[in-house]
């Protein structure tokens, strides 16, 4: 039994995207998301099962443009080195070691301070205006 998947790499880490059967159809699944700037890498993985021997291979059969990269590189190499759970009996789970939570931004009020203090002091200019043409008119 062959499975295709397709997988992400954002903010760090690699991420199970997409599951096919159809190997033609995940390709072109992948080439589409790598066209796109929302991922910094995209691969397709091809699992194949051997029931006879209850062992599970994988490879990687495509890897996106931006797969060249350092982070992108070190990321895959990490990974690889991480031991197969379903070869081992233990199913399909590959939540395997999380990493740190992402950090997350800060809320600044200058920002929306600055764009509400620029509104409001160009209504009162503009209400000035009015009253001093139509009304002093």
């Amino acid at each position: 039994m062959r499975a295709y998947e397709i997988q992400t790499y954002q903010g760090g880490r690699w991420k199970i995207d997409a599951v096919f059967d159809d190997r033609s159809l995940a390709m072109f699944e992948a080439k589409r998301m790598d066209e796109g700037s929302r991922y910094s890498g995209v691969r397709v993985v091809e699992e194949t099962f051997e029931e006879s021997t209850q062992k599970t291979t994988t490879r990687t059969i495509f890897r996106g443009g931006r797969a060249e990269s350092k982070a992108y590189k070190n990321a895959n190499q990490a990974t690889s080195k991480q031991p197969n759970v379903a070869a081992r009996g233990g199913g399909r789970d590959r939540a395997g070691k999380r990493g740190k939570p992402a950090k997350k931004k800060k809320s600044g009020f200058a920002g929306p301070l600055i764009i509400l203090s620029v509104l409001i002091i160009a209504g009162l200019a503009g209400l000035f205006a009015l009253q001093k043409f139509f009304l002093n008119g």
